[in-house]
């Protein structure tokens, strides 16, 4: 791979066993153009998020073969502090964003769990959970704003790569956007469980009742693997 200037910080932070993927030919040539991208647009004065040593955080826990979950987004927050590099998870001590206020009444309702008192979702990735958004970065209050840098072809490999070594995991896919990647899926190994997106404009048509944690778990004990702690190490009831 190429030398890289932007997410040169971020690359150092990857696990080892990602490498191989970021380092195939039109995987590295795609990183090199969106690191050129991204490289003008900051010098160009522009802030861009999740910080850069972070954009690369859902590759830093678990190799392809030990992901157990993934739950795909799309793009990350584009307000200050809010991207961390995990789909959907925001760092603790950052309002929680409203889509997931509703995967935490999901999950409460669900498996009776209290409410987290923050975003932070690391913890699920510590235990196999890939927290991948298909677009890795944006522009500061611009949402959407990198759609069309190149990302998906970066993200749409990592799948790639779950599906082909992990022995079993379940793919968890909120939204239309989500939908389409059913295709990537073997589904003769894996789960693909299908809900309308959290966010509060679809969560009533279909994401509340769709018990996709419990499913989850059931799944992975089904196959001889861990289930997910879902619960954070504290919770509360007053996040609303």
């Amino acid at each position: 791979m190429q030398a890289l200037n932007y997410l040169s910080s971020a690359l150092a932070r990857v696990h080892p066993a990602w490498e191989a993927v970021l380092r195939q030919a039109d995987i590295a040539a795609r990183l090199a153009d969106i690191d050129r991208q991204l490289s003008q647009q900051s010098e160009a004065g522009k802030t861009l998020f999740p910080p850069a040593a972070q954009i690369f955080n859902a590759l830093s826990f678990a190799s392809p073969a030990d992901v157990k979950v993934v739950i795909l987004g799309q793009d990350p927050y584009h307000g200050a502090g809010e991207a961390m590099g995990l789909s959907f998870s925001v760092p603790e001590g950052v309002r929680v964003p409203p889509s997931l206020r509703n995967i935490y009444k999901e999950l409460a309702a669900d498996l009776g769990l209290g409410i987290p008192a923050n975003g932070d979702l690391s913890h699920w990735a510590q235990q196999g959970v890939l927290l991948l958004n298909s677009v890795f970065t944006v522009e500061q209050d611009q949402a959407g704003s990198h759609g069309k840098l190149g990302w998906q072809t970066v993200s749409d490999a990592l799948i790639d790569a779950v599906n082909a070594q992990s022995p079993g995991c379940v793919f968890l896919l909120w939204g239309n956007w989500a939908h389409t990647k059913a295709e990537r899926i073997d589904a003769s190994r894996h789960l693909a469980l299908k809900a309308a997106h959290p966010s509060p404009l679809s969560a009533s048509r279909g994401f509340h009742g769709c018990r996709h944690f419990s499913q989850v778990n059931a799944w992975l004990i089904a196959r001889g693997r861990q289930p997910v702690r879902w619960a954070a190490a504290a919770a509360q009831n007053s996040l609303f």
